[in-house]
């Protein structure tokens, strides 16, 4: 539940930074205020994503290698975060093909799962976290449950009117993201955390 509370906590920190800068991507870029918006709740889910997996951050930085790569051998005697890890992502490959035309055909939405949860095991060398390949496997069997999820609610998957979102909008939304997490957002939530307690 702690961990939960905090990434309510990291969402709200961040949020005073991504709020504002994806609005005014939205202006200059002349998306829409719907667009905008649902950029917005993508980042969102980002923050959520990057707090729950312990993303380092400019206060946090610490080596660390402690890496797994025997796959599915504690996967068993830790089936309830094996289950929250896919649960995690199973709304990336959801949001992915309904918001981007490119991310319709599987093998891009589940390169793109693959990339970011690459980068997520490598960002967590630098924290106390374990870089762990059952981390990968969860990450991307979430992400193709979202994706077929995604497929079997809409009835013309493939004509799916997205947004007119570009493929550059995905990567300044997750480049922003990242760069708040790491940078910004420790500030703002231990600000935030003092008021709390």
């Amino acid at each position: 539940m702690h961990r939960i509370y905090s990434a309510l906590i990291d969402i709200v920190a961040a949020a005073i930074f991504i709020v504002p800068l994806l609005a005014l991507y939205g202006k200059i870029s002349l998306r829409s205020l719907k667009q905008t918006l649902i950029y917005i709740v993508f980042a969102f889910y980002l923050v959520a994503v990057l707090s729950l997996v312990g993303f380092p951050s400019v206060l946090s930085l610490n080596l660390d290698f402690t890496i797994n790569i025997i796959p599915l051998v504690d996967m068993i005697s830790d089936f309830v975060n094996a289950c929250l890890n896919v649960l995690l992502f199973v709304p990336l490959g959801f949001l992915l093909p309904m918001l981007w035309k490119k991310y319709k055909a599987i093998k891009n939405t589940m390169l793109f799962a693959m990339c970011m949860t690459i980068a997520i095991e490598i960002s967590q060398i630098f924290t106390f976290r374990t870089t762990d390949i059952n981390d990968i496997i969860t990450n991307m069997v979430g992400t193709l449950g979202g994706y077929f999820i995604a497929k079997r609610i809409t009835k013309n998957f493939t004509q799916y009117p997205e947004l007119n979102a570009e493929n550059k909008d995905l990567y300044i939304i997750c480049g922003t993201v990242m760069l708040i997490m790491f940078l910004l957002q420790p500030f703002t939530a231990s600000l935030l955390w003092e008021l709390i307690l």
